[in-house]
């Protein structure tokens, strides 16, 4: 009977704890959440879309399905004709709050099994979403000019944007753990580097808004093409979602690159005019060549670097300043490469759009790295003369104030070998040797009242209260022999008690 007991007990403690509802409904909330919010506005989106354009709603799940691929970058092939070129602006609010899901589902004290647990949920979950979308788009193909994706390029691409947001929302929740096993020039590279690459974005940006307001006019001719207020609408739509595409371009550009559209070419160096798509943003490509402007426009990456190394400089000191500065710019390349890398691809009948994504890292990694390290290791340099100064400046301070010490401290009492030590309240024992009346005798005393006095400032620490008392002591014993051995003087001479002094005043009073 007890060896069933015991079988029955080891069975039940060898079982797997049950799961815990909270954390499986985490999971699920982290897996299909956004996926869930993203399939429901775009069906929305789709359906408005086609009852706008007086069109049957056949194809409805088809379009919401290419849709979803294409916010992650998917090429797209409708009636043979590949739509590769896709508006980078969605896929980076799907990376936001895709991380931002990441980011609280897990803190500082989760265990790793649930951080590991967490990755794969947020990763599952659109890969069973794109998955399901390639399956719809093949049924529908059917029905709607419609081709179905390659199925590796297009779960390579959902894995890749949401391992990014995987990236960054970990390490936004974890950043305390992270830092203690980073060194410390790479944590002071990843403040300058972000602010390194908006300014980068923001002279883009500003380079496309000072082109566009050059060619209003072609903006205006682009914009009427739309003939309605709704298919003008859509084009401004369009041209919103593409922004940062064409922003991209731009600084792609600023560096030195080229950036191609079809047989049209942007650079600093020369452009190349042809057809573009009748997009009004497009409007903002120079269809002349950039003339003397280049040098110009290449000092955008060039002050850029410049602020970097001061950012660097500031953080971190000596040959860190230049690590953290290479980090830095390492860091704005490759994500400057990724971006140019999402901005290209085929653009139907115009072509293929190309942004030279390596040669477009490589510019912005050698342009910030080159004036930012020269600029880190001046600032670097200039802290440490500062520094330096400083430092002499208080050994000169230290060394004046103990110049500046009485010598009633240094000197001893009544002709004594010195036993004081500064600041320590210690006094030497007073000479057993009679002391002769004379002048000098009342200027001794003199000289051990005024040096108690000082000592008695000077000493300030608690601890010392012991060695003052001791010194009292010896120098009140010292007096009392001073004022014994003039009146033994004055009654060798004669003298009385009258010639001392009055009012119960010793000679050293």
């Amino acid at each position: 009977m007890s060896s069933l007991i015991d079988r029955a007990q080891r069975q039940s403690t060898g079982r797997r704890p049950a799961a815990d509802p909270d954390e499986a409904r985490k999971l699920l909330t982290v897996a299909f959440r956004l996926a869930a919010v993203t399939l429901v506005l775009l069906s929305v989106l789709v359906v408005v879309t086609l009852m706008a354009a007086n069109s049957d709603l056949t194809g409805t799940f088809g379009a919401i399905a290419a849709t979803w691929l294409a916010i992650h970058q998917v090429p797209v092939t409708i009636d043979d004709t590949t739509l590769g070129v896709l508006p980078i602006l969605p896929t980076v609010v799907m990376v936001w709050f895709s991380a931002k899901g990441s980011a609280g589902a897990v803190t500082t004290q989760s265990s790793r099994s649930w951080i590991l647990r967490v990755a794969c949920a947020s990763l599952a979950g659109p890969f069973l979403i794109t998955l399901t979308a390639l399956a719809v788009i093949a049924d529908a193909s059917v029905v709607i000019p419609l081709s179905t994706p390659n199925v590796v390029v297009a779960v390579a691409w959902t894995l890749g944007v949401h391992a990014v947001a995987l990236a960054i929302g970990f390490g936004t929740a974890l950043w305390p753990t992270l830092q203690a096993s980073l060194p410390g020039w790479v944590l002071g590279a990843i403040r300058p580097a972000a602010r390194a690459l908006v300014t980068l974005l923001g002279a883009g940006a500003l380079a496309v808004l000072v082109s566009m307001l050059f060619a209003w006019s072609t903006t205006g001719e682009l914009l009427e093409r739309g003939e309605t207020v709704l298919g003008m609408l859509g084009l401004t739509v369009l041209s919103i979602l593409y922004l940062p595409n064409v922003v991209i371009g731009a600084v792609s550009a600023l560096t030195g690159a080229t950036a191609r559209v079809g047989d049209v070419s942007v650079s600093v160096f020369g452009d190349v005019g042809g057809p573009l798509p009748p997009l009004p943003i497009l409007a903002a490509v120079p269809d002349g060549p950039a003339g003397g402007l280049w040098p110009i426009l290449l000092a955008a990456p060039f002050v850029v670097g410049i602020f970097l190394g001061r950012d660097c400089g500031r953080k971190v000191a000596g040959q860190q300043a230049l690590f953290t500065v290479l980090a830095a710019a390492a860091g704005v390349g490759v994500v400057a490469a990724l971006a140019g890398l999402m901005g290209g691809g085929e653009l139907g009948t115009f072509g293929a759009v190309d942004l030279n994504w390596w040669a477009f890292g490589l510019l912005a990694f050698v342009w910030l790295a080159l004036s930012g390290s020269v600029t880190a290791v001046a600032v670097a340099w200039v802290r440490s003369r500062r520094r330096s100064g400083a430092g002499e400046g208080a050994d000169e301070t230290h060394a004046a104030e103990s110049a500046d010490v009485p010598d009633e401290i240094v000197a001893s009492p009544l002709g004594a070998p010195e036993a004081l030590e500064q600041g320590s309240g210690e006094t030497s024992e007073p000479a057993s040797a009679p002391v002769a009346a004379t002048p000098s005798t009342s200027a001794a005393s003199a000289r051990v009242l005024e040096a108690e006095i000082v000592e008695d400032d000077d000493t300030e620490a608690p601890d010392a209260t012991p060695k003052l008392e001791a010194s009292d002591e010896k120098a009140d014993a010292a007096e009392t022999h001073v004022v014994d051995a003039e009146v033994e003087e004055l009654e060798d001479s004669g003298g009385t008690e009258a010639d001392l002094p009055q009012s119960g005043q010793t000679p050293s009073d």
